[in-house]
């Protein structure tokens, strides 16, 4: 099992517009991680997202790509300071690879809380529109991925 989890693109500042979709530099660095993406034949059968407009609109922009079976879902407890209980419920009970696009600190805690206590201390920082990718090997979840804007041109 792998988990994508993927930290909304670079938004617009809440003064120029409250509900902060991604800015133009934004979309272009999570459309063209997207065709990374496509290029390495990833696969999810689903694409969660937070339900805010530049985490919905990042995984839009990256469903468009590689196509998730399942599609693009809003979901419940990915917001910023959510806990990621209900996170790790979903990914427990999960049938196949998916991708939860959400906001700092949630994807910061979450990411502990899978790779816990193995890996707590040397955990990756999540830049705008970075992925780090997670997979379950026996009992432990591990990083066998990890890419950001400034990665991949």
């Amino acid at each position: 099992m792998k988990v994508y989890l993927v930290r909304h693109g670079k938004s617009v500042a809440p003064a120029k517009d409250p509900s902060q979709p991604l800015s133009e530099d934004g979309r272009e660095e999570i459309r063209h991680m997207a065709r990374t993406l496509a290029n390495m034949n990833l696969k999810v059968g689903i694409i969660l997202h937070s339900g805010k407009l530049r985490a919905e609109e990042t995984a839009l922009e990256i469903a468009e790509v590689i196509k998730p079976a399942g599609g693009v879902k809003e979901a419940k407890g990915l917001a910023p300071n959510d806990d990621p209980a209900e996170a790790m419920e979903w990914i427990d009970t999960a049938g196949e690879d998916l991708m939860i696009v959400s906001h700092l600190p949630f994807l910061d805690n979450l990411l502990e809380e899978l790779l816990r206590p193995a890996q707590a201390e040397e955990l990756p920082s999540f830049d705008s529109g970075a992925l780090i990718g997670v997979e379950k090997v026996g009992e432990q979840w591990q990083i066998f991925r990890q890419l950001g804007p400034r990665m991949i041109y």
